[in-house]
């Protein structure tokens, strides 16, 4: 009895200790499973989880917006824009997500069709996404099996929405593309029909001291004629690239739709894209000198402030920011747009643009996707131009850009009608302490003339802070009405005089558009 009562005390203590311990490693096991599941939750929002379809996987690419942490020291960040996302560490789970949604996007036959503006945004985050990951992982040296099927799915894409350079004669991916460049330029596009007004410009950037090589962009021997090359080769700091010896081009266009080609094509990684009849008073390196540009690596500038709907602009601009960027339309980065607010038919002036493509290569990529077919024709529809698709891909993208600060304005003669004055002439820039920094538009008629119609800059008016703007649109050129010499932080618009240092480089302006289109 005895040993018996003994033996089921032993038993009864044991057991208890067994229920304490079960009880203890339960509450750890909840402990555990609350915490998995918390980070499963998080794991599938950022990066999927084992067992998602491929399909799924690209919802949940394309809709969320995060920043990578860096594969090793030489890795940029290129994405984050600081307000987008939190950061996750690029992990193989993260690297196999994104791959399954390449291979969902590659399974299907063609790219969205040009009507479908939701779906190519989707896509280009897709691609965004994997190229800052390929990017990391070739600068890291990451040589694994799934860089290599990184690489596979990456560049059948490529081939489809961004053919360009992967199809050209000189490099075998974007990526490679981007590694190459090198320095800081200018770029500009032209045909034989505007080579002389190319000229002009070279010759006014070397008279003003500019320090910049500079790249001539054009579409083969029918496009720039051998004497137009020889031409623009004899002058200070310029080379010409052949676009097609760079980039794989079905056929060449003559249009605003090789200015972002131009930038792909170009040798340099930091670019100032020019329109030939842009003419500056400063030196353009001082652009990459700004805070603006220092801040986001790619800066543009402002287009007048018509009134929603000018010209039947406006509301097609708001349709596409609304759909090619449509899960951030709600958080913009340029949060301050004009047409956005219905308040101006246009946003921007594309006369110069500033890109650092380290920062800014899916944009830029996407921009010319913009810009060709089959996506040029509905972009022209509601736009005017190239001129708005630079700021519609960094949205779509989030990836950083600045808009300058100043509004366009006028730049010409000044005018003075029933008490009020005026100036005519060209789309005018200050730089970031109210100077003249460059216009748009030229002198006068573009081609040889007799009679050539030329406004010789001596005054301008800026917009100032865009309020109770008043501009006179019944001819050409178009005139900004404003205060003569307000001081400089009058809200309304204001009018100024060139100095005299300024008043010799304009001058020098209109003798040299005389000397080369004067018949």
């Amino acid at each position: 009895m005895f040993a018996a009562r003994h033996a089921y005390d032993i038993f009864r203590k044991k057991a208890k200790s067994s229920i304490l311990l079960y009880l203890l490693m339960s509450v750890v096991a909840l402990v555990a499973f609350i915490h998995i599941g918390a980070y499963s939750i998080r794991y599938s929002k950022l990066e999927g989880h084992v067992g998602s379809s491929i399909e799924d996987s690209y919802t949940a690419v394309y809709s969320t917006v995060v920043s990578l942490e860096p594969l090793c020291s030489k890795s940029l960040n290129m994405s984050s824009n600081g307000k987008s996302g939190p950061s996750i560490k690029i992990s193989d789970a993260y690297i196999n997500q994104i791959i399954s949604a390449l291979k969902y996007i590659n399974s299907k036959e063609a790219i969205p069709d040009g009507g479908d503006m939701v779906e190519l945004g989707n896509i280009a985050r897709t691609y965004q996404k994997a190229f800052d990951i390929y990017y990391q992982l070739v600068i890291c040296q990451y040589d694994s099996a799934t860089r290599t099927r990184m690489e596979d799915q990456l560049f059948q894409l490529e081939k489809k929405l961004y053919p360009w350079i992967i199809n050209g004669p000189m490099y075998h991916s974007a990526v490679e593309s981007l590694l190459k460049s090198k320095g800081r330029g200018i770029v500009m596009t032209t045909g034989s029909k505007y080579a002389l007004v190319a000229q002009h410009s070279i010759t006014m950037l070397n008279f003003i001291g500019n320090q910049l090589p500079i790249e001539i962009i054009y579409c083969g021997e029918d496009d720039l004629g051998q004497k137009e090359r020889d031409a623009l080769t004899s002058l200070h700091r310029v080379t010409l690239v052949d676009m097609q010896s760079v980039l794989g081009l079905k056929k060449c266009s003559k249009g605003w739709e090789n200015k972002p080609l131009a930038v792909l094509a170009s040798s340099f990684q930091q670019v100032i894209l020019m329109d030939t009849d842009a003419l500056f008073f400063q030196h353009p390196e001082t652009l990459f000198e700004t805070k603006a540009y220092k801040e986001t690596g790619a800066l543009f500038f402002r287009d007048r402030t018509l009134g929603f709907g000018t010209y039947g602009r406006g509301p097609g601009l708001t349709d596409l920011i609304n759909t090619l960027a449509e899960p951030f339309k709600e958080n913009l980065i340029f949060n301050t747009s004009r047409v956005m607010a219905k308040v101006s038919s246009d946003e921007l002036d594309s006369g110069v643009v500033v890109w650092d493509k380290t920062r800014s290569m899916p944009a830029i990529l996407l921009t010319c996707a913009l810009n060709s077919m089959p996506y040029m024709d509905l972009i022209y529809s509601k736009t005017y131009g190239d001129k708005e698709t630079y700021w519609l891909s960094h949205e779509a993208l989030q990836i950083p850009f600045t808009v300058f600060l100043d509004n366009g304005g006028a730049i010409g003669k000044v005018f003075e009608q029933e008490g009020k004055h005026k100036v005519c002439g060209g789309l005018y820039h200050a730089d970031e302490h109210g100077k003249p920094l460059w216009f748009n538009g030229g002198i006068g008629e573009r081609i040889p003339s007799k009679n050539l119609n030329m406004m010789e800059p001596t005054y301008w008016a800026t917009e100032s802070a865009g309020v109770n703007v008043d501009w006179e649109l019944s001819g050409l050129p178009f005139c900004l009405y404003g205060k003569m010499d307000a001081p400089g932080d009058y809200r309304d618009s204001r009018i100024g005089k060139l100095s005299s240092s300024e008043l010799v480089i304009s001058k020098k302006m209109v003798d040299l558009w005389v000397e080369l289109f004067q018949l």
